[in-house]
């Protein structure tokens, strides 16, 4: 059998009686493809849809987190430019306080304060400061900045004389 004889065999138009011809001519028709291909694209338009959303609320949501480190590392500069301008003797540790930040919300700072001595030379008398910023509302550390001061350079700051000098 050729193929033109299986072409014409499938088509209804042949022999209208026969059931498997009637089968082959419904295969055919284009009734309902419409709203199939409708359906599916109206699936592709909302997955791409919910991916969009998706995308945008993941963003926001860093964006938020960026904007509480940023503000938690202004408090913690603030705090230690505060301790840069001290002298040795007025660096100490301080209890957590809640202090307001610029973005309206208020955050936990805390200093401590260790004393060591230096094993580089210089005046053997090294204070370090560590300021942490953390959120009260989730207890998140949100910034943790370390600085050392010496007596050598903060007696400068200090009525006393510089012992440092000869």
């Amino acid at each position: 059998m050729t193929a033109v004889a299986l072409i014409e065999l499938a088509n209804p138009r042949c022999s209208p009686g026969e059931p498997w011809n009637r089968l082959a001519a419904r295969l055919r028709e284009d009734r309902g493809v419409g709203l199939i291909e409708l359906l599916i694209a109206l699936l592709v338009l909302n997955i791409g849809i919910f991916a969009t959303f998706a995308a945008f609320t993941s963003g926001a949501v860093a964006l938020r987190h960026a904007s509480h480190v940023s503000t938690a590392t202004a408090l913690a500069d603030k705090t230690m430019e505060a301790l840069h301008d001290s002298s040795y003797n007025a660096i100490a540790s301080s209890a957590a306080t809640n202090t307001p930040g610029a973005d309206g919300r208020t955050y936990t700072l805390q200093v401590a304060v260790t004393e060591q001595s230096e094993s580089t030379g210089g005046s053997g008398k090294v204070k370090k400061a560590i300021v942490t910023v953390t959120d009260p509302a989730d207890n998140t550390v949100h910034v943790t900045s370390t600085s050392t001061f010496s007596l050598c350079t903060q007696a400068a700051l200090s009525s006393n004389a510089n012992p440092c000098q000869s």
